[in-house]
């Protein structure tokens, strides 16, 4: 067979796994960042799997927890796709390539692809029962149901159009077909998915926002949610090089497009995960987490309702004082009714549960 001029530049450049990496042949570079990315992805995740563990919450294993490991799963497999060997023609130039690669290329990114949609779809599925668990009030519950819904009609969307992106007939039937809704459907993917994580940081923020906490706190807890501001740059990238898919020589130019899709995947399961980086937000004297915290659990804190006797003569707290006991507070939960003290009667609801982590000073410790 013949070769083109990447073979003639096979010699130069640095080897990557032992193949060289050339201006015509990236893809040992896309494989390295593919397995980088898939090993940090793994840590992080295993770090929030082992805080859910060791913080020993009232709910070790919740649905956010199962969407992230689905999450993973699929981000898994797309990774495995990236780096199979018939992979490797993406990076390189297509006059290197024969048809029989080309078309096993093609085949094994359409599963890519498709595993990618459903990848970042369950990831945001995770944030969003996160967001659930956040506050009680019917507002924000009625915006982060809408959200939900929204995730689910992006990733169902998203999945159909790239499946059918080319009609009936696959990608690499290119003899039948000329694609052309592929750009369209991609453009929609990238651009509904910075929409939607652009809601992703708001809506948390929104419901930060009024809690009577320092305003640097506040700020600091925040920038948790602002980590999917590098998923949003990332998939700007992908909207940026799309285009390039069209090109003749498609498997080396659209390379960055390749990186970028490789980025959108990790950014999205860590920006899902980085909020259970507990060691500093328990540093966070905030409304949000215990004053004696040994558990981070997703509710928030309690609120005093008047001064115990022992704090009326000024006596100094105890080691044993330290457990909080709950019958002078009111916690500040999801739940309909709650009992009001150790022997009180009658239930609040829940919007004015929540006025009450407003209208109370949080416990500082």
């Amino acid at each position: 067979m013949l070769r083109g001029r990447g073979y003639l530049e096979s010699t130069k450049g640095s080897a990557v796994g032992g193949e060289a990496v050339t201006n015509f042949n990236l893809s040992p570079a896309l494989q390295m960042t593919t397995w980088l990315l898939l090993g940090i992805t793994s840590l992080v995740l295993g770090f929030r799997l082992l805080t859910r563990f060791w913080l020993k919450t009232s709910r070790r294993f919740a649905f956010e927890d199962a969407f992230i490991l689905i999450s993973y799963i699929f981000g898994l497999g797309e990774s495995i796709t990236a780096v199979m060997p018939q992979s490797s023609v993406f990076g390189r130039d297509i006059s290197d390539i024969s048809r029989e690669e080309l078309d096993a290329g093609i085949k094994v990114g359409y599963a890519r692809d498709l595993l990618f949609i459903l990848c970042v779809g369950f990831s945001k599925l995770s944030v969003y029962t996160s967001l659930l668990s956040l506050s009680p009030y019917q507002a924000h519950r009625r915006v982060t149901h809408a959200l939900g819904s929204l995730v689910v009609v992006w990733t169902a969307t998203s999945l159909l159009g790239m499946a059918f992106q080319c009609g009936t007939h696959g990608p690499w039937e290119r003899k039948y077909t000329e694609c052309s809704s592929q750009r369209a459907v991609l453009d929609y993917v990238a651009i509904s998915n910075i929409i939607g994580d652009l809601v992703l940081i708001a809506l948390p923020i929104w419901i930060i926002y009024p809690l009577q906490m320092p305003l640097l706190t506040r700020m600091a807890v925040a920038c948790f949610y602002l980590a999917r501001l590098f998923t949003i740059g990332a998939t700007v990238g992908q909207l940026i090089y799309a285009p390039r898919l069209s090109e003749d020589n498609f498997t080396l130019r659209s390379f960055p497009y390749y990186l970028s899709m490789q980025l959108v995947q990790f950014t999205s399961i860590f920006a899902a995960c980085v909020i259970y980086f507990w060691p500093l937000l328990r540093s966070l004297q905030t409304g949000l987490i215990w004053a004696n915290n040994t558990s981070f659990a997703p509710q928030y804190a309690l609120s005093r309702m008047h001064k115990s006797p022992q704090e009326t003569q000024g006596s100094t707290m105890t080691s044993q004082s330290k457990s909080r006991d709950r019958r002078d507070y009111i916690e500040i939960t999801t739940d309909i009714d709650i009992l009001r003290g150790a022997n009180g009667q009658g239930s609040i609801s829940a919007t004015e549960k929540y006025n009450l982590a407003w209208n109370h000073t949080p416990i500082m410790s």
